[in-house]
């Protein structure tokens, strides 16, 4: 999904960089947003689980008291449909739509 993702926001010239390490956790994606930075986090099955959510979460809180804004992105199956509609919700957390 990263990838596919990746690729619409090329398409758009929206610039990011991936897979950026921040303190605790890697972000899938990074966006030098003002006032602050956009760390987004791309949530297949393997996240979906409780135990995963919780330590997610634990870390996801880490970071927003850090100044960070965190953006989740979940799926639990691919499909184009999930992979637009994660796009528009993605460009609207940015502030893009």
């Amino acid at each position: 999904m990263e990838v596919e993702l990746a690729a619409k926001l090329e398409s758009s010239r929206i610039q990011y960089q991936t897979q950026v390490e921040v303190h605790v956790a890697t972000a899938d994606f990074y966006f030098a947003t003002e006032p602050r930075p956009t760390l987004v986090f791309i949530d297949g099955r393997p996240h979906l689980t409780t135990a995963q959510m919780i330590k997610d979460e634990e870390l996801r809180t880490l970071l927003r008291k850090r100044g960070y804004k965190v953006v989740e992105l979940r799926y639990s199956d691919y499909s184009d449909k999930k992979r637009d509609e994660l796009y528009r919700q993605l460009l609207t957390d940015l502030g893009h739509e």
